[in-house]
């Protein structure tokens, strides 16, 4: 093996353990890259990596710190292995062993665990089944910020729970936007698969075209029965995973822009101080949710009593999937992709807040201000945008707009008095 196969492969199993990936799960993933190794030698590699998970000497402290940190910002709905899963593989402090955070959890978050404790919270489970990866996806929306103007939409394999977008935006109304997740997913793997279940929002029209178009070659006049549409209580996986976002992630946010409100700093009947809000905050919104896709992907689903399975990590169901399963991935002709791209809207058009005036005004009132990319510097360079475009609002005796179409106007005028 060439030596740029080898830092390739050892650059993957440093990505991999770093990740919480097992031995055999690493084994699995190496293999489905063209990597092919035995545990042994794995074991070895590991070794001259100097990567180890069992150490007597652990950086104790630092996993407090760690603990109490995620603890002020997160949801108080998570437990110890999903702490783990932040503390270690997240924020990167390692070794770190369960027992070390069930421990500082018990002392820090007591209620917490007694609320979380089994049999205090019941879900009603469905047996699901599905043929292997890429046999259905579930794509559904999230609008429980939309009153900031932030809205979420996801996809989810049904087979595996892997996560395939997770993306926010300034709507998840508009047809060219989730298309354009749905085409840059299809792109990246090489294919669409055999089934797509939404609900019934007019936003998924165009996927649903999109989908009936990439099968019309090889299933002709039955293409249609590629995309289905239903209620949002039958759309499972995505409604599993939803219900995990709303508890975690959409609260942690919600909290924060309820304490803006709160100190009368931000205003949901302006939509100045909402375009403002947006701009400052969506590139750390993506950043946020993009954690959350890395870690659902990587961690352990407990198989079930009366479940069917499979379980196990979502990335290692996807890419491996166990025997008895295959990947159903449905290739799509280069010239239905071509065609698409002229369907779907703009790369990162859904991150772009108003109109171009305002993203000009907004560019060239930050220029001299250099705000960290952190939630205090998100924070700070909101305070400077709606600052500054409200003192020239009051120059120039301009009222404030009661619509978005009102603001855009307001944001014209503005950028010409700039220049």
């Amino acid at each position: 093996m060439s030596t740029d196969n080898n830092n390739e492969r050892n650059a993957m199993i440093q990505f991999l353990f770093c990740n919480g990936f097992k031995q055999k799960e690493i084994c699995l993933m190496l293999a489905s890259n063209g990597h092919k190794i035995s545990d042994r030698h794995l074991r070895r590699l590991l070794k001259l990596l100097g990567l180890r998970r069992r150490s007597p000497q652990r950086p104790l402290r630092e996993i407090r710190e760690a603990v109490q940190s995620e603890m002020r910002h997160w949801s108080p709905d998570q437990g110890i292995r999903a702490m783990l899963k932040r503390v270690r593989d997240v924020r990167g402090v390692r070794p770190c062993y369960r027992t070390d955070v069930a421990e500082i959890m018990r002392e820090v978050d007591a209620s917490g665990l007694q609320r979380r404790s089994p049999g205090k919270k019941k879900i009603q489970r469905r047996n699901y089944h599905s043929s292997g990866p890429n046999d259905t996806w579930h794509i559904d929306g999230n609008d429980k910020l939309k009153f900031f103007g932030i809205w979420v939409h996801l996809c989810i394999d049904g087979f595996s729970r892997r996560v395939l977008w997770l993306k926010v935006g300034t709507s998840n109304r508009k047809q060219k936007f989730v298309a354009r997740y749905f085409f840059d997913v299809v792109v990246e793997l090489g294919g669409c698969p055999r089934l797509i279940r939404s609900d019934r929002g007019k936003e998924n029209l165009v996927v649903g075209e999109m989908q009936t178009a990439f099968h019309v070659r090889q299933l002709g006049d039955q293409a249609w029965q590629c995309f289905r549409m239903g209620t949002s209580v039958h759309n499972q996986r995505a409604e599993c995973f939803n219900s995990m976002l709303k508890r975690t992630w959409i609260k942690k946010w919600l909290t924060r822009f309820e304490g803006m409100m709160e100190s009368g700093i931000l205003e949901l009947d302006n939509p100045v101080h909402i375009n403002c809000l947006q701009y400052t905050h969506l590139e750390m919104l993506q950043e946020d949710l993009n954690i959350e896709r890395t870690v659902w992907n990587s961690h352990d689903i407990r198989k079930q009593r009366h479940a069917p399975g499979p379980f196990g990590k979502p990335d290692v169901m996807y890419n491996s999937p166990p025997p008895g399963f295959a990947d159903m991935l449905c290739p799509v002709d280069d010239d239905l992709l071509d065609f698409s791209q002229q369907i779907v809207s703009e790369e990162n058009e859904h991150l772009r807040v108003a109109n171009e005036e305002f993203q000009d005004l907004c560019g060239a009132i930050l220029a001299n201000s250099r705000f960290p990319h952190t939630l205090n510097g998100c924070f700070a360079a909101y305070l400077k945008l709606f600052e500054e475009i409200t003192n020239c609002m009051n120059r120039n005796m301009l009222q404030t707009p009661s619509t978005f179409a009102e603001a855009n106007e307001l944001y014209k005028i503005m950028l010409r008095e700039r220049e």
